[in-house]
């Protein structure tokens, strides 16, 4: 029996998820993908983040997994408050707009209890960042 760690459980849900919302939206994977970096990049730029940081930053390992995985949570928020709408091409548009609308105002989600988690995790993994960063050029 294959035992699953609580990554791959995580893992496996996110990409579930994102195939839910492929299917509310009708995005396509290259679209979710380039999304997701170009919003990305918008919010480090909210953040104050200077071009040269900003290139250090999209470099990061753990800034992508940070990223993501905030993704994911607000994809999963996404899914369950529109997943009636599965099927509906009629309002698929507006949608569209509605999940661009949540993924772009990352720092102003409805939600406190998600908000508390992006940001209590924003705070641990840039910690862990700038120290990685300035530790590598440090021994430059």
């Amino acid at each position: 029996m294959k035992t699953e760690t609580i990554k791959t459980v995580n893992l496996n849900r996110a990409v579930n998820m994102r195939s839910k919302v492929m299917l509310l939206t009708g995005h396509s994977e290259i679209e979710m993908n380039h999304m997701m970096f170009d919003f990305a990049v918008a919010y480090m730029k909210q953040m104050g983040m200077s071009e040269d940081w900003l290139a250090i930053w999209l470099q990061e390992p753990m800034f992508w997994g940070w990223w993501k995985q905030q993704w994911a949570l607000i994809d999963e928020v996404f899914w369950y408050k529109y997943a009636g709408n599965q099927g509906r091409e009629d309002v698929q548009d507006a949608l569209r707009n509605r999940y661009n609308q949540l993924h772009m105002s990352l720092d102003k989600f409805p939600d406190d209890i998600v908000y508390e988690k992006i940001h209590s995790s924003y705070e641990v993994t840039s910690n862990a960042i700038i120290k990685k960063i300035t530790s590598k050029h440090e021994n430059l």
